[in-house]
Parts: C-alpha cells; structure tokens; sequence
C-alpha cells in the first residue's frame, strides 16, 4: 500500500496510512494521493477519523493505567509500565516508545500526541483545497471537529507534563531543527480554551445520522473546557486561590448544563448501563468499537477485565483501599471492626456495579476469589491470569457478551459524561461558598445511586465531593489527575493491598479475610508530572525538563 501522509512530532518523521470510513467503523481503508485527498470532503473526512483513532484514548490508555498509579487498581500485567511510575523509576530515559500505538507502551505519549497534532496541523493547512459547492456545511464541521481534537491533545500534553510547546505549523523533513520552547501552564490552558472556542462555533449540538454518533459536538467542546477551568481552578494551579478561576469553572459546567441535552442514565440497579446501553441519556462524548474487527487493542475488554476461571485475564485488580472507600448503604463509612464479618454486605450499589468480589454472582455462577477457588490463583484455570488482590473490575463490563464465542466486544469508552460535569459544578460552586447548589448536584449523583443524601457544609462538604468523585468516576481515568490538581498525589503511592480470603466450611460458605500488602509503592515527588523523553531534549535543547528528573 502506498503511504502517502508525512506525519512529524518533534523527533521523528512518520510516513502513515489513513484508515476508518466512519468514526464507529474503524476498518482500515486504502491511501489516497494528497490531491485527491484535499479535494473530496469525504476523504477529509476518512483523514479526520484517523486524528480521532490517534487522539481519543479508551479503556487501558484512558482510565486503568492511569487508576493503577493510584490507589484505585493494580495492573495485572504491567500493560502500560504503570510499575515504573508508582515504584519511582521514571526516569526521561525509559519514557518506551508509544507511537505508533501499540499494546504495551508507558502512557507517556509525547511523540504520540505531537505525531497526532502534526495531523491536525496538516488539516488546517490543506483543507482550504477544498471545493467548498454543495459542501461548506460539512466542511466547516470538520473544521470544528479537529480544533476539538487539537484541544483535546493538547490537554492531554498538558496533564502529563505541565506547559509544553504550543505547535500550529507543518512540520517537514526540510525542517532540520528545532527550537519551540515551552509555553507556561497557563499559556498552554489558554491556548486550548481558544481551540475550544473555535470548536464550538462550528459544532452541532447533536447529529441526526446514526452514523456521525461519536462525533464530536458543541456539548463535547464544552465538556473539555469544563474539565480544563476546574483543573485551572484548583489548588496546585491556583496557588493564590483566585476566585475568578473557581467562577469560570462553575460557568463552563453550568454552561453544558444548561444545554438541557443530557440526562443521568439509569439507577441503582442499572448503574453500569451507563457504559453498556451506547449513546445514552448521560454520554457527552464517547468513542465505540465494534465486535468484529479487532481494533487497537480495546475491543477485547470484557475478556481482558473478567476473572481467570471464566477465561478472562483479571487484567485490572481492584485495590482493597479502593473496596473499603465505597460507603455502607446507609452512607456511613465501612469499616473491617463493625462490618468484617460480612465485608460485601449492604454496601452502596455502585459497589456491586463496579467491583466483581467473592461471592459475586457472574455470567451464571457466583465469583471464588477464596484460596483454592477457580477465579484464584490456586485455579486450574490459567492461575497465572488470577487476580492478584481478589477482586477484578466489573464497571463496563456487559456480563451477557460470551467472549468465548466471540473474542471481540462492541463496548464503549465514555470520555465525558454529565454525572463529571455535575460533580464539577458542586466541586466549584462550594469553593465559591454556594453550599445550596453544591450539595443540590451532589445529592442528585447520589439519589440516582440510590444513596442517602449529603447535608455537609464547609470542609466536610469540600471532602464529601471528593469521596463522591472518587466512587461515581472510578476508573474513568479521574483519580490520577484529582489527587494531583488537589496537592495530595502522595496519597495514591500507598502500598497496594488486596484481601486474603479462606473458606472456613467444606462448602466454601463461610470464609475470613485478611488485608495483605500485595505490592509495596514508592512515593517520588517528581510524580507530580512526567518526564519528557530525553531524546526530545537532546534534539531541542530550549525544551527545560520537568522538575526532580536528572
């Protein structure tokens, strides 16, 4: 196949191919010359698809790796290097390399993401070719689509290592230098607020073709910006605690609100059709993979998430820190003393969504992560594949999809999604000191969990959102990048725990627990940000590493 594209970060020249007829239908297709390319929208739009592939990231990239540097989950495998952050050994040498993607990689993404914005760079520069008769409606979308899509690489960049090179032009292999310096934290927010901006004037609010569905909308661009000003807002980029961030942050949730397009899915006994049930109520933005082409290493999850006895690889284990901070039905705080005899026990619903325990019933039978049991590591079954603290994530999986039969899962990866933006608003309206409208939108996150509500004020308040954002997003790819905007990222660092649990009667009935470190952590503060790879550095010198990296 003949590569056509030239497609250059800030160290390596890339010759790529174009792939994906539709954003949900992501088979690859052939290459086309660049004239035909920048004449026909369609093929833009083929081209468009392609930054989505890149930018967009799901499930291990998205969510777990980054909950695995946390006290969320530990990664069974090391997929994504997460053990050479959390024991401390990250070092701008062993950065491996993450483009172009592929299945074991750190989530570093320096090239990667420079690699995608050449594309989105390439976009801008070309698409005036266009012939804009009879297509100028769809033109101009696309042109929104990619300033989302720069947007959201650019954060990317921005909530891995801080401000960075803010880059607009074309790259070529004639460009033998480079010199781009780093922008500031907040230059590079500001940059990505005007993409943001760019994006919404172009975008629909919603689409008519079930075909565009995954498409980037007006509530997608505005869902970043969201994210974007709460993270500006908060305490570790707002050392002054300047109350015009806390009110731009309350603005921009309030102004996805206001859409009225969105609404919480389900309740406490449907919960995980949030990410099952595609395109609901409550999805802002999300990315579909199909259930028969294998597509860059996601569309295996319901396999790669379930435990060994069902042939699963207990990709993810849930950490025991993560199993404890889910609350008691009645909203009190668990605790071994009062509640060790029956730890899973009238726990808040989202536990039995999002968490597969011993005991818990699965695709036809109940869960034996007890010692001996088939989902543990004395199984018959590929013990090797066991999880490691005794639990395995349920949150996204379809129960009913036998993986068995059919290796590849259709599953959704959702990148934002109202209960987010809710959780936002509270987070800013109580730093503003609206404790009525604070607690209104928590307490509406909590009645559809089906959770009592909250009556906190002052620092309780500020501390029950956070215990709220903790259980409502976990595994969403949050923890990692809250624990850090708060100032407190040391606390993800913790010694990783897991239970040990040993039957008690013939018919494995009765059991008692044990809390066990299974996996000691070491706490760095250069963890606060990435190291950026340090051949990047020895090719500019003008980029300046990021501090406590030699």
């Amino acid at each position: 196949m003949k590569k056509i594209y030239t497609i250059f970060s800030l160290t390596l020249l890339f010759f790529t191919g174009i792939s994906c007829k539709k954003v949900l239908d992501l088979q690859p297709t052939s290459s086309f010359s660049t004239n035909t390319v920048w004449t026909d929208p369609a093929l833009i739009q083929v081209f468009v698809n392609q930054i989505y592939k890149e930018s967009v990231f799901a499930f291990k990239d998205g969510g777990f790796g980054w909950g695995s540097q946390t006290d969320e989950l530990y990664s069974n495998f090391n997929w994504c290097h997460e053990n050479t952050y959390i024991m401390g050994q990250a070092t701008p040498d062993n950065q491996g390399s993450s483009f172009p993607l592929n299945y074991s990689s750190t989530l570093n993404y320096w090239t990667t993401l420079y690699s995608t914005i050449q594309k989105t760079n390439q976009f801008f520069q070309n698409v005036v070719q266009a012939d804009t008769v009879g297509h100028g409606a769809q033109l101009n979308n696309m042109k929104g689509e990619v300033h989302f899509l720069r947007a959201l690489c650019y954060f990317e960049l921005l909530k891995r290592f801080g401000g960075v090179p803010l880059i607009t032009k074309v790259y070529t292999a004639n460009d033998n230098t480079f010199n781009e310096s780093r922008a500031t934290w907040d230059q590079t927010r500001d940059f990505i607020l005007t993409e943001i901006s760019a994006a919404a004037a172009a975008l629909p609010k919603t689409y008519t073709n079930n075909s565009d569905y995954g498409k980037a909308t007006l509530g997608a661009a505005l869902a970043l910006k969201s994210r974007l000003l709460l993270y500006a807002a908060s305490p570790t980029y707002n050392t002054t605690n300047d109350v015009s961030r806390w009110q731009a942050a309350s603005d921009a949730a309030k102004a996805v609100i206001d859409l009225g397009l969105y609404s919480l899915h389900g309740n406490s006994s449907t919960y995980n059709t949030i990410f099952t049930d595609f395109f609901n109520s409550e999805v802002i933005f999300s990315r579909v993979f199909n259930a028969t082409v294998q597509e860059d290493r996601y569309n295996t999850l319901y396999r790669d998430l379930s435990p060994n006895g069902y042939n699963g690889y207990s990709a993810y284990n849930v950490l025991e820190q993560m199993v404890e901070d889910f609350d008691m039905a009645d909203g009190t705080p668990f605790s071994w003393a009062n509640n060790g005899a029956n730890p899973y026990q009238n726990r808040d619903p989202r536990f039995y969504a999002d968490i597969l325990f011993n005991g818990s019933p699965f695709q036809g039978r109940g869960a034996q992560f007890y010692e001996g049991g088939l989902d543990s590591k004395g199984s018959s079954l590929s013990p090797w594949n066991a999880s490691k603290t005794g639990y395995t994530m349920r949150k996204m999986v379809d129960e009913s999809y036998n993986f068995n039969i059919q290796p590849y899962s259709a599953c959704q990866w959702v990148s934002f999604r109202l209960a987010e933006i809710y959780l936002n608003y509270a987070e800013a309206q109580q730093a503003l000191g609206n404790s009525g409208q604070a607690l209104l939108y928590l307490n509406k996150i909590r009645d559809r969990a089906g959770m009592p509500a909250v009556t906190a004020t002052g620092t309780a308040l500020t501390d029950a959102i956070r215990h709220e954002r903790r259980i409502e997003l976990c595994f969403e790819g949050h923890r990692y990048f809250d624990i850090r905007r708060w100032g407190i990222a040391e606390i993800g660092s913790k010694d990783g725990l897991g239970i040990t649990i040993t039957p008690t009667s013939s018919a494995n009935t009765a059991f008692t627990y044990k809390v066990m470190t299974m996996q000691k952590r070491t706490w760095v503060p250069s963890f606060y940000y990435y190291p950026i790879p340090r051949k990047e550095i020895q090719i500019n010198p003008n980029l300046k590493q990021n501090p406590n990296y030699n």
